[in-house]
Protein backbone atom coordinates (compact mmCIF):
# COMPACT_ATOMS: atom_id res chain seq x y z
CA UNK A 1 0.00 0.00 0.00
CA UNK A 2 2.79 2.42 0.90
CA UNK A 3 4.60 1.61 -2.35
CA UNK A 4 1.44 2.40 -4.29
CA UNK A 5 0.99 5.69 -2.46
CA UNK A 6 4.62 6.54 -3.05
CA UNK A 7 4.24 5.97 -6.77
CA UNK A 8 1.10 8.09 -6.74
CA UNK A 9 2.92 10.97 -5.09
CA UNK A 10 5.79 10.74 -7.57
CA UNK A 11 3.61 11.39 -10.63
CA UNK A 12 1.97 14.77 -10.14
CA UNK A 13 1.12 17.81 -12.24
CA UNK A 14 0.96 21.42 -11.12
CA UNK A 15 -0.46 24.17 -13.33
CA UNK A 16 -0.28 27.94 -12.95
CA UNK A 17 -2.11 30.35 -15.28
CA UNK A 18 -2.29 34.14 -15.34
CA UNK A 19 -5.66 34.79 -16.99
CA UNK A 20 -4.79 38.29 -18.22
CA UNK A 21 -1.60 37.19 -19.98
CA UNK A 22 -1.90 37.45 -23.75
CA UNK A 23 -1.36 34.38 -25.86
CA UNK A 24 -0.88 33.30 -29.45
CA UNK A 25 -3.72 32.64 -31.87
CA UNK A 26 -4.15 28.93 -32.63
CA UNK A 27 -7.24 28.59 -34.85
CA UNK A 28 -9.31 25.48 -34.30
CA UNK A 29 -7.89 22.87 -36.68
CA UNK A 30 -9.09 19.85 -34.71
CA UNK A 31 -12.91 19.87 -35.00
CA UNK A 32 -13.29 18.47 -38.52
CA UNK A 33 -14.29 15.10 -39.99
CA UNK A 34 -14.14 12.94 -43.09
CA UNK A 35 -17.70 11.61 -43.48
CA UNK A 36 -17.87 8.38 -45.45
CA UNK A 37 -19.73 7.01 -47.33
CA UNK A 38 -20.69 10.32 -48.92
CA UNK A 39 -24.05 9.09 -50.17
CA UNK A 40 -25.10 8.38 -46.57
CA UNK A 41 -25.74 12.14 -46.39
CA UNK A 42 -28.98 11.48 -48.26
CA UNK A 43 -30.02 8.76 -45.77
CA UNK A 44 -31.85 9.19 -42.46
CA UNK A 45 -29.10 7.50 -40.45
CA UNK A 46 -26.42 9.67 -42.02
CA UNK A 47 -28.38 12.86 -41.43
CA UNK A 48 -28.99 11.84 -37.82
CA UNK A 49 -25.22 11.72 -37.25
CA UNK A 50 -24.63 15.02 -39.01
CA UNK A 51 -27.48 16.68 -37.10
CA UNK A 52 -25.92 15.71 -33.78
CA UNK A 53 -22.48 16.94 -34.81
CA UNK A 54 -23.89 20.24 -36.06
CA UNK A 55 -25.84 20.74 -32.83
CA UNK A 56 -22.74 20.54 -30.61
CA UNK A 57 -20.36 22.21 -33.08
CA UNK A 58 -18.00 19.26 -33.08
CA UNK A 59 -17.43 19.28 -36.86
CA UNK A 60 -16.73 22.51 -38.72
CA UNK A 61 -15.29 21.29 -42.02
CA UNK A 62 -16.49 18.00 -43.49
CA UNK A 63 -14.72 16.10 -46.25
CA UNK A 64 -16.93 14.49 -48.90
CA UNK A 65 -16.43 12.91 -52.31
CA UNK A 66 -17.88 14.49 -55.45
CA UNK A 67 -18.95 10.99 -56.56
CA UNK A 68 -18.59 11.80 -60.25
CA UNK A 69 -19.98 8.36 -61.07
CA UNK A 70 -23.38 9.88 -60.19
CA UNK A 71 -22.82 12.97 -62.32
CA UNK A 72 -21.53 12.17 -65.82
CA UNK A 73 -23.09 10.42 -68.81
CA UNK A 74 -22.97 10.95 -72.58
CA UNK A 75 -25.71 11.90 -74.99
CA UNK A 76 -26.43 10.16 -78.31
CA UNK A 77 -23.74 12.25 -80.00
CA UNK A 78 -21.13 11.25 -77.43
CA UNK A 79 -20.96 14.63 -75.68
CA UNK A 80 -20.60 14.80 -71.92
CA UNK A 81 -23.79 15.39 -69.96
CA UNK A 82 -23.62 16.60 -66.35
CA UNK A 83 -26.45 15.92 -63.90
CA UNK A 84 -25.73 17.25 -60.39
CA UNK A 85 -29.18 16.52 -58.93
CA UNK A 86 -28.10 13.60 -56.70
CA UNK A 87 -25.13 15.60 -55.46
CA UNK A 88 -27.34 18.64 -54.84
CA UNK A 89 -29.42 16.68 -52.33
CA UNK A 90 -26.32 15.94 -50.29
CA UNK A 91 -24.67 19.35 -50.47
CA UNK A 92 -27.86 21.34 -49.94
CA UNK A 93 -28.25 19.44 -46.69
CA UNK A 94 -24.65 20.07 -45.63
CA UNK A 95 -24.85 23.79 -46.37
CA UNK A 96 -28.18 24.06 -44.53
CA UNK A 97 -26.45 22.73 -41.41
CA UNK A 98 -23.69 25.32 -41.61
CA UNK A 99 -20.88 22.95 -42.56
CA UNK A 100 -17.92 24.09 -44.65
CA UNK A 101 -16.76 21.49 -47.13
CA UNK A 102 -13.58 19.87 -48.36
CA UNK A 103 -14.59 18.29 -51.65
CA UNK A 104 -12.49 15.47 -53.08
CA UNK A 105 -12.72 15.42 -56.88
CA UNK A 106 -12.98 11.70 -57.72
CA UNK A 107 -13.53 9.01 -59.03
CA UNK A 108 -13.35 8.72 -62.84
CA UNK A 109 -16.74 8.38 -64.57
CA UNK A 110 -16.71 5.15 -66.56
CA UNK A 111 -17.78 6.99 -69.71
CA UNK A 112 -14.62 9.12 -69.45
CA UNK A 113 -12.19 6.38 -68.44
CA UNK A 114 -9.23 5.22 -70.49
CA UNK A 115 -9.68 1.78 -68.89
CA UNK A 116 -13.37 1.53 -67.91
CA UNK A 117 -12.89 -1.98 -66.53
CA UNK A 118 -10.59 -0.72 -63.72
CA UNK A 119 -13.36 -0.97 -61.12
CA UNK A 120 -13.39 -1.48 -57.39
CA UNK A 121 -15.43 -4.08 -55.57
CA UNK A 122 -18.96 -3.21 -54.43
CA UNK A 123 -19.25 -0.33 -51.99
CA UNK A 124 -22.19 1.26 -50.18
CA UNK A 125 -25.46 0.83 -52.13
CA UNK A 126 -23.66 -1.63 -54.44
CA UNK A 127 -21.76 1.19 -56.15
CA UNK A 128 -18.27 0.78 -57.59
CA UNK A 129 -15.61 3.35 -58.40
CA UNK A 130 -13.31 3.54 -61.40
CA UNK A 131 -9.60 4.12 -60.71
CA UNK A 132 -8.65 4.75 -64.35
CA UNK A 133 -7.07 7.88 -65.75
CA UNK A 134 -9.23 9.74 -68.29
CA UNK A 135 -9.14 8.89 -71.98
CA UNK A 136 -9.16 12.65 -72.68
CA UNK A 137 -7.67 14.97 -70.08
CA UNK A 138 -9.45 17.97 -71.52
CA UNK A 139 -12.73 16.26 -70.72
CA UNK A 140 -11.51 15.94 -67.11
CA UNK A 141 -10.83 19.69 -67.13
CA UNK A 142 -14.33 20.32 -68.49
CA UNK A 143 -15.82 18.22 -65.70
CA UNK A 144 -13.84 20.02 -62.98
CA UNK A 145 -14.86 23.39 -64.41
CA UNK A 146 -18.51 22.40 -64.73
CA UNK A 147 -18.49 21.13 -61.14
CA UNK A 148 -16.96 24.30 -59.71
CA UNK A 149 -19.26 26.50 -61.81
CA UNK A 150 -22.31 24.59 -60.59
CA UNK A 151 -21.40 25.19 -56.94
CA UNK A 152 -20.67 28.88 -57.49
CA UNK A 153 -23.99 29.30 -59.28
CA UNK A 154 -25.88 27.40 -56.60
CA UNK A 155 -24.24 28.63 -53.37
CA UNK A 156 -22.38 31.80 -54.40
CA UNK A 157 -18.68 32.46 -54.73
CA UNK A 158 -18.46 33.98 -51.23
CA UNK A 159 -19.55 30.66 -49.72
CA UNK A 160 -17.71 28.34 -52.08
CA UNK A 161 -14.45 30.28 -51.76
CA UNK A 162 -14.41 29.14 -48.11
CA UNK A 163 -14.48 25.50 -49.21
CA UNK A 164 -11.43 23.47 -50.15
CA UNK A 165 -11.11 21.35 -53.31
CA UNK A 166 -8.55 18.61 -53.74
CA UNK A 167 -7.69 16.21 -56.52
CA UNK A 168 -8.29 12.51 -55.90
CA UNK A 169 -8.03 10.25 -52.87
CA UNK A 170 -4.78 8.44 -52.07
CA UNK A 171 -3.44 8.33 -55.63
CA UNK A 172 -0.29 6.62 -54.35
CA UNK A 173 -2.40 3.62 -53.30
CA UNK A 174 -4.82 1.42 -55.19
CA UNK A 175 -7.37 4.17 -55.85
CA UNK A 176 -5.47 5.49 -58.89
CA UNK A 177 -4.57 3.48 -62.03
CA UNK A 178 -2.97 0.40 -60.44
CA UNK A 179 -4.55 -1.51 -57.52
CA UNK A 180 -1.18 -2.77 -56.25
CA UNK A 181 0.85 -1.16 -53.50
CA UNK A 182 3.30 1.42 -54.83
CA UNK A 183 6.41 -0.56 -53.81
CA UNK A 184 5.11 -3.60 -55.71
CA UNK A 185 5.12 -1.74 -59.03
CA UNK A 186 7.99 -1.66 -61.47
CA UNK A 187 9.89 1.61 -61.79
CA UNK A 188 8.18 2.20 -65.14
CA UNK A 189 4.72 1.78 -63.64
CA UNK A 190 5.61 3.95 -60.64
CA UNK A 191 6.71 6.77 -62.95
CA UNK A 192 3.59 6.39 -65.06
CA UNK A 193 1.33 6.48 -61.99
CA UNK A 194 3.01 9.65 -60.68
CA UNK A 195 3.20 11.44 -64.04
CA UNK A 196 -0.45 10.72 -64.81
CA UNK A 197 -1.48 12.08 -61.41
CA UNK A 198 0.50 15.29 -61.98
CA UNK A 199 -1.29 15.66 -65.29
CA UNK A 200 -4.62 14.98 -63.60
CA UNK A 201 -3.88 17.69 -61.02
CA UNK A 202 -2.87 20.29 -63.63
CA UNK A 203 -6.09 19.85 -65.58
CA UNK A 204 -8.11 19.86 -62.35
CA UNK A 205 -6.52 23.13 -61.27
CA UNK A 206 -7.07 24.71 -64.68
CA UNK A 207 -10.73 23.71 -64.69
CA UNK A 208 -11.49 25.00 -61.19
CA UNK A 209 -9.68 28.31 -61.57
CA UNK A 210 -11.34 28.96 -64.90
CA UNK A 211 -14.44 29.59 -62.75
CA UNK A 212 -12.84 31.87 -60.14
CA UNK A 213 -9.32 32.56 -58.87
CA UNK A 214 -10.83 32.77 -55.38
CA UNK A 215 -11.42 29.02 -55.20
CA UNK A 216 -8.87 27.01 -53.19
CA UNK A 217 -7.32 23.86 -54.63
CA UNK A 218 -4.84 21.32 -53.34
CA UNK A 219 -3.64 17.74 -53.18
CA UNK A 220 -2.36 15.07 -53.39
CA UNK A 221 -3.87 13.41 -50.26
CA UNK A 222 -1.28 10.65 -50.29
CA UNK A 223 -1.98 7.67 -48.12
CA UNK A 224 1.57 6.62 -47.34
CA UNK A 225 4.34 6.86 -49.94
CA UNK A 226 6.67 9.83 -49.50
CA UNK A 227 8.40 9.27 -52.86
CA UNK A 228 5.11 9.81 -54.64
CA UNK A 229 4.42 12.88 -52.50
CA UNK A 230 7.84 14.37 -53.20
CA UNK A 231 7.47 13.97 -56.96
CA UNK A 232 4.12 15.76 -56.89
CA UNK A 233 5.56 18.57 -54.77
CA UNK A 234 8.46 18.96 -57.21
CA UNK A 235 6.03 19.08 -60.11
CA UNK A 236 3.73 21.78 -58.72
CA UNK A 237 6.67 23.89 -57.56
CA UNK A 238 8.97 23.69 -60.58
CA UNK A 239 7.77 21.11 -63.11
CA UNK A 240 6.30 21.78 -66.54
CA UNK A 241 2.57 22.43 -66.38
CA UNK A 242 0.74 19.95 -68.60
CA UNK A 243 -1.92 22.54 -69.51
CA UNK A 244 0.00 25.78 -69.97
CA UNK A 245 3.56 24.62 -70.52
CA UNK A 246 4.68 27.12 -67.88
CA UNK A 247 6.75 26.35 -64.79
CA UNK A 248 4.77 24.95 -61.87
CA UNK A 249 1.07 24.71 -61.03
CA UNK A 250 -0.95 26.70 -58.53
CA UNK A 251 -1.57 24.89 -55.26
CA UNK A 252 -3.26 26.67 -52.33
CA UNK A 253 -2.87 23.94 -49.73
CA UNK A 254 -1.20 20.55 -49.48
CA UNK A 255 -3.19 17.54 -48.25
CA UNK A 256 -2.05 14.25 -46.76
CA UNK A 257 -3.26 11.30 -44.69
CA UNK A 258 -1.68 10.43 -41.35
CA UNK A 259 -2.60 7.24 -39.51
CA UNK A 260 -0.92 5.91 -36.39
CA UNK A 261 1.10 2.73 -36.77
CA UNK A 262 -0.16 -0.27 -34.83
CA UNK A 263 2.21 -3.26 -34.68
CA UNK A 264 0.37 -6.34 -33.46
CA UNK A 265 1.45 -8.02 -30.23
CA UNK A 266 1.41 -11.69 -31.20
CA UNK A 267 1.21 -12.78 -27.56
CA UNK A 268 -1.90 -10.74 -26.76
CA UNK A 269 -4.22 -9.67 -29.62
CA UNK A 270 -5.98 -7.15 -27.37
CA UNK A 271 -2.77 -5.26 -26.70
CA UNK A 272 -1.07 -3.10 -29.30
CA UNK A 273 0.87 0.12 -29.59
CA UNK A 274 -0.48 3.25 -31.16
CA UNK A 275 0.47 6.80 -30.30
CA UNK A 276 -0.31 10.40 -31.34
CA UNK A 277 3.41 11.00 -31.83
CA UNK A 278 3.44 8.77 -34.91
CA UNK A 279 0.78 10.96 -36.55
CA UNK A 280 2.75 14.10 -35.68
CA UNK A 281 5.95 12.54 -37.02
CA UNK A 282 4.29 11.68 -40.34
CA UNK A 283 2.92 15.19 -40.64
CA UNK A 284 6.38 16.63 -39.97
CA UNK A 285 7.88 14.36 -42.64
CA UNK A 286 5.39 15.69 -45.18
CA UNK A 287 6.13 19.28 -44.12
CA UNK A 288 9.86 18.67 -44.45
CA UNK A 289 9.39 17.52 -48.05
CA UNK A 290 7.22 20.57 -48.73
CA UNK A 291 9.98 22.83 -47.40
CA UNK A 292 12.63 21.10 -49.50
CA UNK A 293 10.49 21.75 -52.58
CA UNK A 294 10.00 25.44 -51.77
CA UNK A 295 6.44 24.98 -50.44
CA UNK A 296 7.20 25.24 -46.74
CA UNK A 297 4.92 28.21 -46.13
CA UNK A 298 1.82 26.62 -47.64
CA UNK A 299 -0.96 25.50 -45.29
CA UNK A 300 -1.46 21.76 -44.93
CA UNK A 301 -4.61 19.72 -44.41
CA UNK A 302 -4.60 16.27 -42.84
CA UNK A 303 -7.81 15.23 -44.55
CA UNK A 304 -7.74 11.78 -42.96
CA UNK A 305 -6.34 10.82 -39.58
CA UNK A 306 -7.15 8.12 -37.06
CA UNK A 307 -5.44 6.12 -34.36
CA UNK A 308 -5.70 3.17 -36.75
CA UNK A 309 -6.57 2.64 -40.38
CA UNK A 310 -8.53 -0.53 -41.27
CA UNK A 311 -11.77 1.43 -41.39
CA UNK A 312 -13.91 -1.54 -42.36
CA UNK A 313 -12.63 -3.84 -39.61
CA UNK A 314 -14.27 -4.19 -36.22
CA UNK A 315 -13.58 -6.17 -33.07
CA UNK A 316 -14.77 -9.45 -34.61
CA UNK A 317 -12.18 -9.24 -37.38
CA UNK A 318 -9.46 -7.57 -35.29
CA UNK A 319 -9.89 -7.58 -31.47
CA UNK A 320 -7.39 -4.76 -30.99
CA UNK A 321 -9.97 -2.34 -32.45
CA UNK A 322 -11.70 -2.34 -29.08
CA UNK A 323 -9.80 0.87 -28.27
CA UNK A 324 -12.17 2.74 -30.62
CA UNK A 325 -14.99 2.22 -28.11
CA UNK A 326 -13.14 3.31 -24.98
CA UNK A 327 -11.95 6.42 -23.17
CA UNK A 328 -8.48 5.64 -24.55
CA UNK A 329 -9.36 7.27 -27.88
CA UNK A 330 -10.52 10.47 -26.17
CA UNK A 331 -7.21 10.87 -24.36
CA UNK A 332 -5.35 10.02 -27.58
CA UNK A 333 -7.24 12.83 -29.37
CA UNK A 334 -6.47 15.48 -26.75
CA UNK A 335 -2.79 14.57 -26.65
CA UNK A 336 -2.74 14.82 -30.46
CA UNK A 337 -4.28 18.29 -30.30
CA UNK A 338 -1.72 19.36 -27.73
CA UNK A 339 1.24 18.05 -29.76
CA UNK A 340 0.02 19.64 -33.00
CA UNK A 341 -0.58 22.99 -31.28
CA UNK A 342 3.06 23.05 -30.21
CA UNK A 343 4.37 22.84 -33.79
CA UNK A 344 5.61 25.99 -35.51
CA UNK A 345 3.16 25.32 -38.36
CA UNK A 346 0.25 23.16 -37.21
CA UNK A 347 -2.17 21.82 -39.83
CA UNK A 348 -4.82 24.19 -41.16
CA UNK A 349 -7.38 21.39 -40.82
CA UNK A 350 -7.22 17.93 -39.29
CA UNK A 351 -10.09 15.55 -40.16
CA UNK A 352 -10.78 12.32 -38.33
CA UNK A 353 -11.87 9.55 -40.71
CA UNK A 354 -15.29 8.08 -40.00
CA UNK A 355 -15.37 5.54 -42.81
CA UNK A 356 -16.95 2.21 -41.98
CA UNK A 357 -20.19 3.65 -40.62
CA UNK A 358 -22.21 1.60 -43.10
CA UNK A 359 -20.76 -1.56 -41.51
CA UNK A 360 -22.04 -0.51 -38.09
CA UNK A 361 -24.70 -3.16 -37.34
CA UNK A 362 -24.04 -3.87 -33.65
CA UNK A 363 -23.35 -1.64 -30.67
CA UNK A 364 -19.70 -1.14 -29.70
CA UNK A 365 -18.38 -3.34 -32.51
CA UNK A 366 -15.05 -1.53 -32.96
CA UNK A 367 -15.70 0.26 -36.24
CA UNK A 368 -14.32 3.72 -37.01
CA UNK A 369 -17.45 5.62 -35.96
CA UNK A 370 -18.67 8.24 -33.49
CA UNK A 371 -21.95 6.48 -32.74
CA UNK A 372 -23.06 2.90 -32.12
CA UNK A 373 -25.76 1.15 -34.15
CA UNK A 374 -28.39 2.40 -31.68
CA UNK A 375 -27.02 5.94 -31.86
CA UNK A 376 -25.17 6.08 -28.53
CA UNK A 377 -22.25 8.45 -28.55
CA UNK A 378 -18.86 6.85 -28.07
CA UNK A 379 -16.26 8.55 -25.84
CA UNK A 380 -14.46 9.85 -28.95
CA UNK A 381 -17.62 11.64 -30.06
CA UNK A 382 -17.88 13.24 -26.61
CA UNK A 383 -14.21 14.23 -26.91
CA UNK A 384 -14.99 16.14 -30.11
CA UNK A 385 -17.87 17.93 -28.36
CA UNK A 386 -15.52 18.73 -25.50
CA UNK A 387 -12.78 20.01 -27.83
CA UNK A 388 -15.29 22.33 -29.53
CA UNK A 389 -15.39 24.29 -26.26
CA UNK A 390 -11.69 25.16 -26.51
CA UNK A 391 -10.68 28.68 -27.44
CA UNK A 392 -8.43 29.78 -30.28
CA UNK A 393 -6.01 31.83 -28.18
CA UNK A 394 -3.31 29.72 -26.52
CA UNK A 395 -2.67 31.15 -23.06
CA UNK A 396 0.81 30.70 -21.54
CA UNK A 397 0.65 27.91 -19.02
CA UNK A 398 3.30 27.07 -16.41
CA UNK A 399 3.25 23.28 -16.03
CA UNK A 400 5.29 21.05 -13.77
CA UNK A 401 4.63 17.39 -14.49
CA UNK A 402 6.42 14.18 -13.52
CA UNK A 403 4.23 11.89 -15.62
CA UNK A 404 5.15 11.06 -19.24
CA UNK A 405 1.48 10.37 -19.93
CA UNK A 406 -0.17 13.53 -18.61
CA UNK A 407 -0.42 16.97 -20.16
CA UNK A 408 -2.39 20.20 -20.13
CA UNK A 409 -2.97 23.38 -22.10
CA UNK A 410 -5.01 26.53 -21.60
CA UNK A 411 -7.01 28.61 -24.08
CA UNK A 412 -9.19 31.70 -24.23
CA UNK A 413 -12.39 31.85 -26.26
CA UNK A 414 -13.76 34.86 -28.07
CA UNK A 415 -16.37 35.27 -25.30
CA UNK A 416 -13.51 35.68 -22.80
CA UNK A 417 -13.94 32.27 -21.16
CA UNK A 418 -10.79 30.50 -19.99
CA UNK A 419 -10.80 26.83 -20.99
CA UNK A 420 -8.22 24.39 -19.61
CA UNK A 421 -7.73 20.87 -20.97
CA UNK A 422 -6.13 18.13 -18.86
CA UNK A 423 -5.38 14.61 -20.08
CA UNK A 424 -3.66 11.41 -18.98
CA UNK A 425 -3.05 9.32 -22.09
CA UNK A 426 -1.51 5.88 -21.57
CA UNK A 427 -0.35 5.48 -25.15
CA UNK A 428 0.39 1.75 -24.90
CA UNK A 429 -3.16 0.41 -25.13
CA UNK A 430 -3.50 -2.39 -22.57
CA UNK A 431 -0.97 -0.93 -20.13
CA UNK A 432 -2.60 -0.12 -16.82
CA UNK A 433 -1.03 3.29 -16.30
CA UNK A 434 -1.05 5.44 -13.17
CA UNK A 435 -3.44 8.09 -11.86
CA UNK A 436 -1.97 11.59 -11.82
CA UNK A 437 -2.95 14.12 -9.10
CA UNK A 438 -3.31 17.62 -10.54
CA UNK A 439 -3.39 20.98 -8.78
CA UNK A 440 -4.07 24.23 -10.58
CA UNK A 441 -4.05 27.91 -9.77
CA UNK A 442 -5.60 30.48 -12.11
CA UNK A 443 -5.16 34.11 -11.07
CA UNK A 444 -6.44 37.47 -12.36
CA UNK A 445 -9.88 36.13 -13.24
CA UNK A 446 -13.02 38.33 -13.33
CA UNK A 447 -14.54 39.48 -10.06
CA UNK A 448 -17.30 36.91 -10.50
CA UNK A 449 -17.14 33.74 -12.54
CA UNK A 450 -18.64 30.27 -12.91
CA UNK A 451 -16.62 27.07 -13.30
CA UNK A 452 -17.94 24.11 -15.27
CA UNK A 453 -15.99 20.84 -15.34
CA UNK A 454 -16.53 18.15 -17.97
CA UNK A 455 -14.90 14.74 -17.92
CA UNK A 456 -14.39 11.59 -19.97
CA UNK A 457 -13.08 8.53 -18.17
CA UNK A 458 -14.29 5.04 -17.27
CA UNK A 459 -17.35 6.52 -15.53
CA UNK A 460 -18.25 9.86 -17.06
CA UNK A 461 -19.29 10.32 -20.69
CA UNK A 462 -18.65 6.66 -21.39
CA UNK A 463 -21.48 4.53 -22.79
CA UNK A 464 -19.09 1.65 -23.46
CA UNK A 465 -18.29 0.99 -19.81
CA UNK A 466 -21.96 1.46 -18.87
CA UNK A 467 -22.83 -1.20 -21.45
CA UNK A 468 -20.07 -3.46 -20.13
CA UNK A 469 -21.31 -3.20 -16.56
CA UNK A 470 -24.64 -4.52 -17.80
CA UNK A 471 -22.86 -7.60 -19.26
CA UNK A 472 -22.86 -6.23 -22.82
CA UNK A 473 -26.52 -6.90 -23.71
CA UNK A 474 -27.11 -7.43 -27.44
CA UNK A 475 -30.83 -6.69 -26.96
CA UNK A 476 -30.92 -4.26 -24.02
CA UNK A 477 -34.15 -3.73 -22.14
CA UNK A 478 -35.75 -0.30 -21.82
CA UNK A 479 -34.15 0.12 -18.39
CA UNK A 480 -30.74 -0.94 -19.71
CA UNK A 481 -31.00 1.46 -22.63
CA UNK A 482 -31.76 4.27 -20.20
CA UNK A 483 -28.70 3.42 -18.10
CA UNK A 484 -26.44 3.44 -21.14
CA UNK A 485 -28.00 6.60 -22.57
CA UNK A 486 -27.22 8.47 -19.33
CA UNK A 487 -23.51 8.00 -20.04
CA UNK A 488 -23.72 8.46 -23.81
CA UNK A 489 -23.26 12.22 -23.67
CA UNK A 490 -20.67 14.73 -22.50
CA UNK A 491 -21.09 14.93 -18.73
CA UNK A 492 -20.06 17.30 -16.00
CA UNK A 493 -18.08 15.61 -13.24
CA UNK A 494 -19.04 18.21 -10.62
CA UNK A 495 -21.71 20.77 -9.97
CA UNK A 496 -20.99 24.28 -11.25
CA UNK A 497 -18.85 26.35 -8.90
CA UNK A 498 -18.87 30.10 -8.27
CA UNK A 499 -15.72 32.08 -7.65
CA UNK A 500 -14.07 35.50 -7.59
CA UNK A 501 -10.70 36.76 -8.89
CA UNK A 502 -8.84 33.45 -8.64
CA UNK A 503 -9.56 29.75 -8.96
CA UNK A 504 -7.57 27.15 -7.07
CA UNK A 505 -8.46 23.50 -7.40
CA UNK A 506 -7.37 19.94 -7.90
CA UNK A 507 -8.39 16.74 -9.62
CA UNK A 508 -7.18 13.21 -10.14
CA UNK A 509 -6.55 12.16 -13.74
CA UNK A 510 -7.16 8.45 -13.90
CA UNK A 511 -5.50 6.57 -16.79
CA UNK A 512 -6.87 7.67 -20.17
CA UNK A 513 -9.06 10.40 -18.74
CA UNK A 514 -9.69 13.91 -20.04
CA UNK A 515 -11.03 16.80 -18.01
CA UNK A 516 -11.99 20.21 -19.35
CA UNK A 517 -12.38 23.20 -17.03
CA UNK A 518 -14.43 26.09 -18.37
CA UNK A 519 -14.22 29.39 -16.45
CA UNK A 520 -16.85 31.88 -17.61
CA UNK A 521 -17.00 35.45 -16.32
CA UNK A 522 -20.34 36.91 -15.23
Amino acid sequence: MRAALGALMQTTMQIKINAIEQGQQKPNFWNNIHFHPTDAVEDIWGQDILDKLAADGSARYVRLYTMFEDVVTRDEEGKLVFDFSAQDVRLDYMVSKGYKLLMCFNFMPVVMAKTPTELSGCRYKDKRFCRSNPADYDEWRQLCQAQAQHWVDRYGVDEVSQWLFHCWNEPDLGFWIYPQFFFELTKEKQDYKIDEYCKLYDYFEAGVHAVSPRLQVGGPSCGHYKDFFRRVMEHVSSGKNYVTGAKGTRIDFVSMHCYSSIPQDVHDPLRHRICPESIVNQYCQYRSIMAECGLGELPAVIDEWAAAAEGYLGIKEMPRMRFRETEYYSAFYFRLIDLMRQLSIPPMRMMICLSGQDHNTEDFDGHRTFFTARGWRKPIANAFAMAAKLGEEAIPCEISCDSPDAGAFATRRKDGAIVIALYNHVWDFGREGEPVPVSFNVCNLPEHFTVRRYRIDQVFSNAYTAWGRLNCPSMPTVWEREQISRRARLEKCRSDEKGANAFVGETLLTPNSVELIEIVGE
